[in-house]
């Protein structure tokens, strides 16, 4: 299964949220240039992650984002769920597939998909930074004030 990048954005975006100090406020444009993406493209994720609840965000002159729940309670299959548009492997229906009515294939791809989606459900956003020291050497961030958000 291949997730689309706006979802896997959407991780990076939390995965980097995570390993802030708690009261910490990061920027857009911090995420943007850490992962190397258009801050339009952030701007969107950011968007889309503060109306689900997985961050907050804050306006004004010394606003920005952080985490709006611990990271243990962010579930890696309800961010995909959430951020996925369609889940579908194959598109028999869309496609005028000649085997629409008599393939076996998109009941295996579902079954594929809800295996994939169990096996996401059994992590949190806690379990992708369990190695905060290790990642924050990855991204180049500052570790003296490592404070993960638990």
């Amino acid at each position: 299964m291949q997730l689309t990048r706006f979802t896997d954005y959407a991780l990076r975006t939390l995965t980097f949220l995570a390993l802030q100090p708690v009261d910490r406020l990061s920027t857009i444009t911090e995420v943007a240039d850490t992962f190397a993406i258009s801050r339009n493209h952030v701007v969107k994720i950011v968007h889309q992650l503060g109306i689900k609840g997985y961050i907050e965000t804050v306006r004004g002159k010394h606003g920005g984002i952080r985490l709006g729940r611990a990271a243990v309670s962010i579930n890696l299959r309800d961010v995909v769920m959430d951020m996925e548009n369609i889940l579908c492997p194959a598109y028999c229906k869309t496609d005028n597939c000649r085997l629409a009515g008599g393939c076996r294939i998109q009941g295996i791809l579902r079954k594929a998909m809800n295996a994939f989606l169990e096996v996401l459900g059994e992590y949190t956003l806690a379990d992708v930074v369990s190695d905060p020291t290790r990642l924050c050497h990855l991204l180049g961030l500052e570790q003296d004030q490592l404070l993960v958000a638990g």
